[in-house]
């Protein structure tokens, strides 16, 4: 079985002298950028995009989108490379549509201009750490600059794919930006405090870090993260995707070391629930993931007097009233600080990334899955898709070329 490459976003760390100085909380003002100064080249063929640029996040919020990749302003540890012009232009357009359009919907007027990052730097490939098994999606620098990879694999058709790579990328880095603003309550930090280890959450299955109360495994690595994939999985992630979380985190998991023949033998005419999965790690190790549950001295299942699994939790850790417990302290703070309501945030990107039926409902696919609103015809022109519109938000510009 393929192990999945574990995915984690980064707060950056500046190096000063010999020591390390976590993200900063530079009081970046009103406006940094000159939006007066900033010349356009109509004969170039980037214009549209450029022009598309200025006035969607230049000019109104004060943010330079970079889509020509600077080395100086990227990991030079790592052999990168540029994202493709017509992969920035998806970018663009679903960065504003999906993420400054919802917040300028549902925050105050200079709330975008005031918190967002500065600078957004968008990279073509992905930025692997191949000695640690793990994926760099995002970077959020010093409350300035936020970083976005593998571009030149967007893909409108997967939504699963984009939301893992970018929408919930941007709403991840934007919480530690929010963060840096304004403190997450200390309480928050001690939910969790015996779980958080910032080496092992590599080889943590999303079953067991729902479980410990995580919504997923990336959280599990410390407290600052935790708190903004909260805000970001709830955020991005569609009700079948999240229930499916919750009801993982209703149980406690446990690792057990077992070889596939092992696995295949307890599996036969057992109750699945009790069997868990089989997982072979990258170093050849065998483990099964499984619900923690009475069980004789033999390994197998003790059922009750009506034949009912005993569920056990000997941690004491219930994860999804744990997960609960986190997202109340989540909605609360930015309800508090931003007048922002997560619950309405959330409806809003959701319904700007699945289709709808006419009474509202969420369609659902010939797959069990909820159905990509980008993919689908828009409504102001059946002969498009949503997503061919919003490029048009880039390619208008081009009437205005000489």
């Amino acid at each position: 079985m393929r192990n999945r490459l574990n995915i984690l976003f980064f707060c950056a760390l500046m190096m000063v002298g010999t020591g390390f100085v976590s993200c900063s909380e530079d009081d970046l003002g009103p406006s940094i950028f000159d939006t007066n100064d900033y010349p356009l080249d109509k004969t170039k063929y980037s214009f549209p995009l450029d022009t598309f640029l200025k006035v969607s996040f230049l000019e109104p919020y004060n943010v330079k989108f970079i889509y020509r990749m600077e080395d100086i302003g990227s990991d030079m540890t790592k052999n990168l490379t540029p994202a493709d012009y017509s992969k920035s232009v998806q970018l663009a357009v679903l960065a504003k549509y999906l993420w400054y359009d919802v917040y300028e919907k549902h925050g105050t007027d200079r709330f975008l201009k005031e918190n967002s990052p500065r600078i957004i730097h968008v990279i073509g490939s992905k930025n692997l750490n191949p000695s640690q098994g793990t994926e760099i999606l995002g970077v959020a620098e010093g409350g300035l600059k936020i970083s976005l990879y593998n571009v030149n694999n967007l893909n409108p058709g997967d939504i699963d794919m984009m939301n893992e790579y970018f929408f919930k990328t941007m709403h991840h880095e934007f919480g530690h930006i929010l963060d840096q603003t304004h403190l997450r309550p200390s309480d928050f930090n001690m939910i969790s405090r015996s779980f958080y280890d910032a080496s092992t959450w590599t080889n943590l299955p999303d079953s067991m870090a729902a479980g410990r109360g995580f919504v997923s495994p990336y959280a599990a690595s410390a407290a600052g993260e935790d708190w903004v994939e909260v805000l970001a999985n709830y955020i991005t992630n569609d009700s079948l995707t999240w229930d499916a979380m919750m009801r993982a985190a209703a149980f406690e998991w446990e690792e057990v070391d077992m070889t596939i023949d092992e696995y295949r033998k307890r599996a036969i005419g057992a109750n699945l629930d009790t069997v868990g999965y089989y997982r072979q790690h990258d170093n050849g190790e065998e483990k099964v993931y499984r619900k923690v549950c009475k069980r004789y001295s033999d390994d197998y299942v003790s059922l009750d007097e009506d034949g009912n699994v005993q569920w056990e939790h000997p941690a004491g850790v219930f994860g999804d009233q744990v997960i609960l417990q986190k997202l109340e302290m989540v909605e609360k703070w930015m309800k508090e600080h931003w007048n922002i309501n997560i619950h309405d945030l959330r409806y809003e990107v959701q319904h700007r990334q699945f289709a709808t039926n006419p009474d509202g409902t969420f369609k659902i696919g010939f797959n069990g899955r909820l159905v990509n609103r980008l993919t689908e015809p828009y409504e102001g022109d059946p002969s498009m898709t949503l997503m061919d519109y919003l490029e048009t938000w880039v390619t208008k510009f081009k009437s205005i070329q000489q």
